[in-house]
């Protein structure tokens, strides 16, 4: 399969992928998208959980992802939009494209085919048969993993394999997807960074870049681990996004 294109050319020159070696929070990992969503430079960010997770979109409630999903130790709003998504299983990852000034990037339909089809290839390329969906499956549910939608890869079966949420953040974007129910086998992260990006700057250690810890520190404080952020009433507000 080869990767979709971006319409105007819009096609990041490079990427720099992160493997993060720390199993973070739930609140860490939020934060930590968020602040390379505010970077200069593409990333690809793979990382993990440090205690069993579950995600829900800007507009959903912890309440019905525990309904959901019961037994997880967090239950973590993400900025993005979205279904409800369970991390005890799976690969997560991240994908941002920066703001510059006088650059629009392409409606998210087009940002998901993009990147998805550069996933699909990735995974493909790492023994894993898959496909994108060329249309919506049925509605089964907040549950994310219960109903794909288009652009959302899928095996021979119809059973989803990845699937994302959008935000846009000052003309920059925040991807965060999820690979579910297939295990590619190892490099498939170097993959998916050459299939975003002709160039590819690999970091190592738990600080992709100086001073990143402490600001970590201060976003968690300052919203993800606020009552603000995590009220109830967040998830009665008009939905968007997709699952």
């Amino acid at each position: 399969m080869q990767m979709q294109p971006l319409q105007n050319g819009v096609l990041p020159e490079s990427v720099t992928l992160w493997v993060d070696p720390v199993p973070r929070t739930g609140y860490q990992n939020m934060a930590a998208d968020e602040l390379l969503t505010r970077r200069p430079e593409s990333w690809l960010r793979i990382y993990g959980w440090g205690r069993p997770a579950v995600s829900f979109g800007y507009f959903d409630t912890a309440t019905e992802a525990s309904s959901i999903f019961p037994g997880a130790v967090e239950y973590i709003r993400r900025w993005t939009g979205g279904g409800i998504v369970d991390h005890r299983i799976g690969y997560t990852y991240t994908v941002t494209l920066p703001g510059k000034e006088n650059l629009m990037y392409p409606p998210a339909e087009q940002l998901y085919l993009w990147i998805h089809g550069a996933l699909a290839e990735a995974l493909q390329q790492s023994g894993v048969h898959c496909t994108l969906l060329t249309e919506d499956a049925p509605d089964g549910g907040r549950a994310c993993w219960a109903s794909p939608v288009k652009s959302d890869i899928v095996d021979a079966a119809g059973r989803k394999l990845a699937g994302a949420g959008q935000r846009r953040y000052k003309g920059a974007v925040l991807h965060q997807g999820l690979i579910q129910q297939c295990e590619p086998t190892d490099g498939w992260q170097v993959k998916l960074a050459h299939a975003l990006a002709p160039a590819v700057r690999i970091v190592e250690g738990a600080e992709p870049y100086a001073g990143f810890n402490e600001e970590l520190e201060a976003l968690c404080k300052s919203k993800y681990e606020t009552s603000e952020w995590n009220d109830e009433s967040h998830g009665r507000r008009k939905p968007s996004g997709r699952a």
